[in-house]
Order: structure tokens, then sequence, then C-alpha cells
């Protein structure tokens, strides 16, 4: 794929000096439109004077400018806006502004209220912010609900969500973003430059080409704004692309608590509603502390909804639930495994700091799926992605494990293993367990059943 596009490259930069060198013969007036051969001469004339490095690196440095001002002013704003709807609608308004005006405006302006050396890195800043930030509101508004529910339930602190969750997410929108900006900004620079005239540049180079009819340089600093452009957006991409070093090695999530001790669970007259639907009214029962509680019911009646209740995800009409302020784990419908990490990477982002991966080798020795540690969920069948999800909440060592539907893409055999597993788990952490499941089984002992 690479070799083709190297290819292609070649071949259309061999189309367009075609071309030029076919129009220049057919006009036939080098002062007008040189050859190839004197542009490239033109080209190589300015690599031998001084001024070349210096007009080059101030145009360059402005550009720089212009692009880590606009990252830091988009990446907060942009997620700011990407997770709140007011903050979207109160930015809204300036991005359509910065968007739609057109630049030589902004320059015109900028002119006449800035200094001559901070015209170009303020529209390059201008030009560039816009794109960038709602690109960045994409990113965001893309993010994995499933994700966010994840990095709660657990408790997963701000860096290493960021690292693992959010920059994964973002990044396909932020080197889209940073390379149609950067293109713009380039342009814009470019412009600032001929218009306000500051000590050197790109720009400048041209203005001066222009004004005394050198159209040999001209169209030489042309050439150099062009390849310069091309060079420093594929700069800027091979780095986007580059892959992040997200290797984990143990544990990522808060200090392991020396004495887990779990705590009864009340639940005082829970009502639920969706739209006109209730889902269940005032439910009240006791799960006592350590024991093993099955809520049971066919699909609709809000098993997982009031788990999701017990989790936090979700807040109930009326009534309380008391002893759920402790450490949780939740072994989701779907595993949520996070795509760019492997099983054993996914199950030590929610492990005590202190884990080794001894630990998650043990776990999925039990669970039977040893051999694909380095596996990623792409590479996993259902069954296999639901019990690294189980590795990874058990892991945790939570107090409270709320699992919906764990029998999920599991054959009977495999059930009984994970049942005896869970069973045995909950019994030596002394870790209450609430299972929503379809009906009670005997396969599952339990202490008490909600029935909805």
């Amino acid at each position: 794929m690479k070799h083709k596009r190297t290819t292609a490259w070649i071949l259309s930069a061999a189309t367009a000096l075609i071309l030029w060198q076919a129009v220049a013969a057919w006009i036939d007036y080098p002062q007008l439109i040189p050859s190839v051969s004197g542009l490239f001469l033109s080209v190589l004339h300015l690599f031998a004077l001084p001024s070349f490095y210096i007009s080059l690196g101030a145009t360059l440095l402005r550009g720089l400018a212009g692009v880590i001002v606009a990252f830091l002013l988009a990446l907060p704003i942009g997620f700011l806006c990407g997770k709140k709807s007011f903050w979207f609608h109160y930015f809204n308004p300036l991005l359509s502004t910065l968007r739609s005006t057109p630049v030589v405006a902004f320059i015109l302006l900028i002119i006449l209220w800035l200094p001559t050396e901070a015209v170009a890195p303020t529209i390059a800043l201008m030009t560039m912010f816009p794109v960038l930030c709602e690109n960045i509101i994409k990113g965001v508004q893309s993010i994995n609900n499933d994700y966010e529910r994840l990095a709660f339930v657990y408790q997963i602190n701000f860096r290493t969500k960021t690292r693992y969750i959010y920059w994964p997410s973002l990044k396909p929108f932020v080197e889209s973003g940073c390379v149609t900006g950067f293109g713009f900004g380039w342009k814009a620079i470019i412009m600032g430059e001929v218009l306000s005239k500051p000590f050197a540049g790109i720009g400048v180079e041209m203005r001066t080409a222009q004004m005394f009819i050198n159209v040999p340089d001209l169209i030489a600093w042309t050439f150099i704004a062009i390849v310069v452009s091309f060079l420093l957006t594929e700069a800027i991409r091979y780095l986007l692309k580059r892959k992040l070093q997200t290797t984990i090695s143990k544990g990522q999530n808060h200090k392991r608590v020396s004495s887990l001790t779990s705590a009864s669970l009340k639940i005082n007259d829970i009502t639920k509603r969706y739209d006109n639907k209730i889902l269940f009214e005032r439910i009240s029962y006791e799960i006592p502390s350590g024991s093993i509680c099955l809520v049971t019911g066919v699909s609709g009646k809000g098993k997982t909804t009031l788990l999701n209740i017990m989790a936090g995800i979700t807040n109930s009409e009326e009534g309380s639930i008391e002893g759920v302020n402790v450490k949780k784990a939740y072994l989701f419908q779907t595993p949520t495994l996070l795509p760019w990490l492997t099983a054993k990477e996914n199950i030590l982002i929610t492990a005590p700091k202190d884990t080794e991966t001894s630990t998650v080798t043990e776990l999925l020795n039990a669970l039977e799926i040893s051999e694909l540690s380095d596996s990623y969920s792409n590479q996993l069948s259902g069954g296999q992605c639901q019990r690294v999800a189980l590795a990874r909440a058990l892991v945790s060592e939570p107090q409270l494990l709320l699992i919906d539907e764990p029998f999920t893409g599991l054959d009977k055999e495999l059930t009984e293993k994970v049942v005896s597993l869970l069973v045995a788990w909950a019994k030596s952490h002394h870790t209450t367990m609430i299972i929503a499941i379809h009906e009670a089984t005997d396969l599952f002992p339990h202490d008490i059943e909600i029935a909805l």
C-alpha cells in the first residue's frame, strides 16, 4: 500500500512538471513562465542565499506558534463542548464566525489592531482553531458510552482514562483536524505575511518578488511554500499515526484496600419509570453482607436497570439503596473491552496498582483462556470476551460485584466452571454478589432472589 502511494505521488509530480513544461514552451516567455529547468535553477539559487533560511525559519516559527496555541485551546474547549451541550451551544457561534469569515477580512483587521510580527501567528490560530475544535468535538461525541460506564464503575482515575480511553478514541479525529487545519493555517500565514510585511518570511519574499516583477523568484518561492506545506503535513500525519505506547505491565487503578468488608444492601421502596412505562415500583429488599442475590425476570422487566441503579449509572425516581458506596465491579451484558488493549491489559486497567501479571495469569488459567492473554478483542469470540471481562471484574477485588447475564456465549460445562469460580471467589473475598438472570437455577446457589 505504501509503495503504491509513493508511486502515485511520483507520477502526479511528473505529470504536473510535464504540463508546466508544455505551457512554458507554448508561451515561450521565460520571464513570465520559466521552464522546468529554469524553475529548478531559481529554487537552487534561493538555497544559496542566507536570507532564504531566515525567511523560511520565520514562517515555520509563526506556523508552529499558531499550531501549538490552536491545539492547546482547541483540546479543552472541544472536549468540554463534546461532553456538555450547554458549552457546545455557548462556543458554536464563535466557531461558526471563525469558520465562515473570509481570512482576508481577519488579516485587514488584525493589521490595524496588532503589531506586524503578531499578525501571521494570530491568523494561523484563528484559521486552525475552529477546524481542530470541531474535529475534537466529533471525536468526544463518538466515544463509546460503555467505556464511560466502565471508567465510572471501576473509578478509573483521570490520567489512566485519558491515556487508555480518551486519547485512542480521539486520535483519528485529532489527526484529521491537525492535517486539515494546518493546510488552511499555512496558507493563511503566508497571506498574512504578504499583507502585513513582517521582517522576514516566505510571504514577504513573494511580495518583494511581485513588486519587482521577478516572476521566476515569485514562482520559486511559491514552489517552496507548496513543498514545505506538503512535507510538514506528512510529518504531522506520520507523528499522529505512530502507535502510542500503551503496554500495561501492572495494575493501573487505585491502591489495594487493606481490609475489604462488604456492607449489607438495603433497597428502600425503589421505583423506576421510562416515559409512561413502570419497570418496577416500590420494591424493597435487604441483601446481607457477603451473600449471593439473584435478580430474575423476563427481558424488559428492569433487571439491568436495577443493577445500573446499584452501580450509580442510573437514578431511580423514588426510594434509595443503602450500602452501595463501596468498591464495585460490574460485568456488563456486553464485555466492553477496549479494542486497542490486549486481553491482559484490559484486565490490568482495573486492577490495584500492586497487582502483578501472575495474578492475571492465574485468573485466565481458571477461565481457560490463558493462551489468549496477548490477543485483542477482535481476535476473540463473544464467550472469550465475556471471560476476559469477568477476570477484569474479579481482579479489581470489589466489595460489591454486579453481574448481568453472566452465561452469554458459554456452553454448559464452561458455565458450571465459571459458576464454581464465582462462588468460591465471593466466599474467599466476602464479596456481595448480585446476578441478573432470566430465572433462578440450581446451578447458581444463592441466598436471596429478587423477582421482577
